[in-house]
């Protein structure tokens, strides 16, 4: 197997904004055709680039970009199994490392046991704020990734996983040039997920506990008040209903809500359940990846996927959120 590493990092200006550049830090071939990088992009934040893995089949141009999103204490490379499924069916895949995660981690703060369980301001705010960062970068990542030949920046899809599947439901209301979404095991009524009640009075007490600055960033990135704002994006989203981490009556909320905005395009609309618990299931893969296909790309052969499904830890381990 070739393969080519850049000795010195290859900087593209992609902008005249701060915190624009993209770095190519790595460049090798992975076999079947594949091309993997390893790149830094440009964030919202310029002391906060934003790291980032790679694959797209070699050769290719005007590849439609995936933009793949990982769990609450997960990093770039959880996501690069289902990259390297995705890519070759004619997609550029990119894995980025969300805020606070991976390459951007900060030591100790996610030293607390409880953490995945959201409820108390402490976890709220580490899982929220990494929602609310991630979001602000996306813009950013774009505008880094514009100009190279590979990438057909009309054509833009986001998966996510648990916490990625949350945030790739924020950047369903806000990011325009999103054409397909995937949200797997995510959250789309992040007070009642934060809260871990209903909507009513034990919900509103709980975030009477909240501190202003705490309240302000879930409201602010909340997708439940802006369902609205998603159509006509192409939304698939998937959950379990054994999901001890996000109630599924909250999901099925949303489904009968969203149907309702999807009147006019029902076909740009889909939910499923399975009888699982917090876990993104080969099934749940399978139909996103047809989805970003079907909205995305052109239509070929989708076979099962070849690589292990990679999905949030046990609610044991207290990174598996």
């Amino acid at each position: 197997m070739k393969t080519l590493l850049l000795s010195l990092c290859v900087v593209l200006l992609a902008g005249g904004l701060a915190g624009q550049e993209l770095q190519i830090l790595e460049r090798r071939e992975v076999g079947e055709g594949l091309v993997r990088e390893k790149l830094l992009l440009g964030g919202w934040d310029s002391s906060d680039p934003v790291p980032a893995i790679a694959v797209y089949p070699k050769g290719r141009t005007a590849l439609p970009l995936v933009v793949l999103l990982h769990w609450f204490q997960g990093r770039k490379e959880d996501m690069e199994p289902w990259a390297r499924e995705l890519a070759p069916k004619e997609f550029f895949v990119l894995a980025i490392d969300l805020h606070l995660h991976g390459e951007r981690g900060v030591r100790g703060i996610f030293a607390r046991p409880d953490l995945p369980s959201l409820g108390e301001e402490y976890s709220v705010f580490v899982h929220q704020v990494s929602i609310a960062h991630s979001a602000h970068d996306f813009p950013f990542i774009l505008k880094s990734l514009d100009g190279r030949k590979e990438i057909d920046l009309s054509r833009i899809g986001v998966g996510g996983i648990s916490m990625g599947g949350s945030l790739a439901i924020v950047l369903a209301w806000q990011e325009k040039r999103i054409s397909a979404v995937a949200s797997l095991v995510g959250a789309c009524d992040f007070w009642w997920d934060v809260t871990k009640f209903s909507p009513g009075p034990q919900q509103e007490k709980k975030k009477r506990s909240y501190s202003p600055r705490v309240k302000r960033l879930v409201s602010s990135i909340d997708p439940w008040p802006r369902l609205n704002h998603m159509p006509p994006k192409a939304l698939f989203v998937a959950s379990g209903r054994k999901d001890h981490f996000i109630d599924i009556e909250s999901m099925r909320r949303f489904a009968t809500n969203m149907q309702k905005h999807y009147a006019s395009f029902p076909e740009r609309f889909r939910f499923r359940e399975e009888d699982v618990g917090h876990e993104a299931t080969g099934s749940m893969r399978h139909e996103a990846e047809e989805w970003f296909v079907l909205f995305l790309g052109k239509t070929v052969l989708l076979e099962k996927p070849r690589f292990p499904v990679e999905k949030p830890r046990s609610p044991k381990a207290p990174e598996g959120r």
